[in-house]
């Protein structure tokens, strides 16, 4: 009975995944080039100006249907947290390393286009670098800091040939800014990052 049922079991998974396996468009994976614009935060006398910079974005995709889909996403830059305590200012060259998981919505496909918008969360992980007070390299107490984050956006793919398309959207990332554990550099501030970016989606 048992010997029975596993077989019954193995016959449905594999006849599930031949079936997956012939239908197009269940996944897409994409790599882009993104700016990243940083806005400005101000909270407790501190003012906090991180500066623009670009980053490779890498997306997966898994599509339940011609609607509706979950994205994995993964980026990383490269900038300089720039706190400005009165006279003073005080540099961080970071990483920033984006990890986040989003559902996507696809309204409708018209014919080579398929506009969509996008909502999700996810962390920001910035790991301090080189530290500056006014253009000089001094240290300056930091440790490596994960916040949460809020992404939402839209786009479009244009489909070029069967199984591969050109992305453009715009992405905004929300989350509280980073104080690297530094209590002279906290703001309790929420801090926005702006990316348009291009790219070519892979699907299979």
């Amino acid at each position: 009975m048992c010997k029975q049922a596993g077989i019954a079991v193995a016959a449905l998974l594999l006849w599930t995944s031949a079936a997956l396996a012939q239908e197009d468009g269940h996944f897409d994976f994409s790599v882009s080039g993104a700016g990243v614009i940083s806005k400005q935060s101000t909270g407790h006398g501190t003012t906090l100006n991180p500066t623009n910079s670009a980053a490779p974005l890498v997306s997966f995709r898994f599509r339940f249907n011609a609607k509706h889909s979950l994205v994995g996403n993964f980026s990383t830059t490269h900038n300089g947290q720039i706190f400005t305590l009165g006279a003073h200012d005080f540099r961080i060259q970071s990483t920033v390393s984006e990890y986040s998981l989003g559902y996507v919505f696809n309204p409708v496909q018209i014919g080579k286009f398929e506009p969509f918008g996008l909502a999700g969360a996810g962390s920001l992980s910035f790991t301090p670098g080189d530290t500056f007070i006014d253009t000089f390299q001094v240290p300056i107490a930091s440790v490596k800091q994960n916040q949460l984050m809020i992404l939402y956006g839209a786009g479009v793919d244009y489909r070029v040939v069967a199984h591969i398309a050109v992305r453009l959207q715009y992405r905004g990332l929300i989350y509280k800014v980073p104080d690297f554990k530094n209590p002279a550099l906290f703001t309790g501030a929420h801090g926005q990052l702006a990316e348009p970016s291009i790219g070519i989606v892979f699907r299979f």
